[in-house]
């Protein structure tokens, strides 16, 4: 049998593709399976195509059809009607993975396919999806290679890398995450392919054992702001080496508030002067949006947090300069920010905390999420079952021009009574008891 063939500058998209190989190439000898294919670009689509397998088994009849199938997605706005083509709709890796972040942006042409997700999360997935790519491109030609053409190998070559740079809860998260990429492909974009990461033996994780931070701990961790080296070399895992900067004239009063607030990080960040809210008892307290909250339920806000202000968090406050700034909207943490990203200020607080634990000597399996936790753990001493009122863990009734009195109580017990680290007699019972 003849083998197919193409000039050296063939007209543009017309490949040669092997239905034995699953791959477009001109080296193959499987001459019966061989077969001209057109692989047309969808302009302003960052990479998407349209596919369909010619019939034409000459190169000059491959030409007349592929500009007739052209003709053809241009006058229906390169709509997918290829209904022949045996291969659905196709994208290469990097077009593959566009696709995913405009779709994780929100930025779906189908109203009811539109993502509500955070930044960071989305940020978060397309990282797992992009070291997935640079893995490929160890063996692969990526920017030429189809996304339904991952194999078996790949993913076994990944999971391999996979496990010598990521921490056992972050090997699992990267592969669920590139299983929930494909499903979005598969799903979504209607790929004709089957789940490369549906199946795999996810790592085994050590037993969950809630740490928190003694006084001495924190302590010396604010310590070593002032004392450890304030940078740290940073080598990943494709590239070069980056020394970055871990200090930050504001990371110390960064810490502080994220262990004397108990907040999440983008709400630390948030955190504005006008946010303080005083009750007719004169007791202060925070009332904030449940930034996570709101996310899950796509725009339909959760009822607020109010968080106290007790002795200890109104000291700091005033530090800060709360009696001139009170009502204010200035940030209360790094207020001369200018163009610098909640995402960046959030990273650096995660990313100088871990460096400073480090200089301080401090072995814990421990990161800036546990200070939420030791504020959590002090506030269970005080509030016992009433702790949700003031995480917004529960579903109480609470209203923004309108506190529960149940809320209000907890509120005012909470300013006067919680301490975080307590006093010695309850650090040492906490001790005794672990924490809750």
């Amino acid at each position: 049998m003849r083998k197919i063939t193409l000039p050296k500058k063939p007209h543009k998209g017309l490949r040669i593709f092997c239905k034995v190989c699953r791959i477009n190439t001109t080296k193959c000898k499987h001459y019966g399976s061989l077969v001209y294919r057109a692989i047309i670009k969808v302009p302003g689509s960052g990479g998407c195509v349209r596919t369909k397998m010619l019939t034409a088994t000459s190169y000059n009849e491959a030409v007349k059809e592929i500009i007739d199938y052209r003709r053809e997605l241009e006058y229906n706005n390169f709509e997918t009607v290829e209904t022949k083509s045996d291969d659905g709709n196709d994208y290469n890796v990097i077009g593959a993975i566009v696709k995913y972040n405009q779709y994780l942006s929100g930025e779906s042409d189908y109203a009811h396919l539109k993502k509500n997700i955070s930044d960071e999360y989305r940020d978060e997935l397309i990282r797992y999806c992009k070291a997935f790519a640079k893995n490929l491109k160890t063996t692969r030609n990526i920017e030429r290679m189809r996304i339904k053409d991952v194999s078996k190998k790949d993913v076994s070559n990944f999971y391999s890398y996979a496990k010598t740079i990521y921490h056992p809860t972050t090997f699992n998260k990267c592969l669920n995450g590139l299983k929930g990429f494909f499903n979005y492909l598969i799903k979504i974009e209607d790929l004709k392919i089957k789940n490369p990461f549906e199946l795999f033996v996810p790592e085994q994780l050590p037993d969950k054992n809630i740490q928190t931070l003694s006084r001495d701990e924190f302590e010396a961790i604010l310590n070593a702001v002032d004392s450890f080296d304030k940078t740290r070399i940073y080598k990943p895992p494709i590239g070069v080496s980056i020394n970055r900067n871990m200090y930050h004239p504001w990371i110390k009063d960064g810490f502080k508030l994220c262990l004397l607030v108990g907040c999440r990080r983008e709400e630390i960040v948030d955190l504005k002067w006008s946010d303080i809210f005083v009750a007719e008892s004169g007791v202060k307290f925070f009332l904030l949006e449940n930034l996570k909250v709101n996310r899950i339920k796509k725009g339909k806000k959760a009822k607020m947090k109010h968080i106290p202000i007790n002795a200890d968090l109104e000291q700091l406050l005033v530090e800060l300069g709360m009696d001139e700034k009170k009502n204010s909207n200035d940030f209360i943490l790094f207020p001369e920010r200018g163009n610098t990203s909640k995402k960046i200020i959030m990273d650096r607080l995660s990313k100088s905390f871990t460096h400073y634990k480090n200089g301080a000597g401090i072995s814990k399996d421990i990161s800036q999420k546990n200070l939420r936790k030791t504020y959590i753990t002090w506030v269970n001493q005080v509030m016992g079952n009433q702790t949700g009122l003031i995480t917004s863990q529960s579903n109480q009734v609470i209203d923004k021009y309108y506190l529960d009195p149940k809320v209000l109580t907890a509120i005012e017990k909470g300013a006067l009574e919680i301490k975080v680290f307590g006093s010695a007699t309850d650090q040492k019972e906490a001790q005794k008891g672990g924490t809750k």
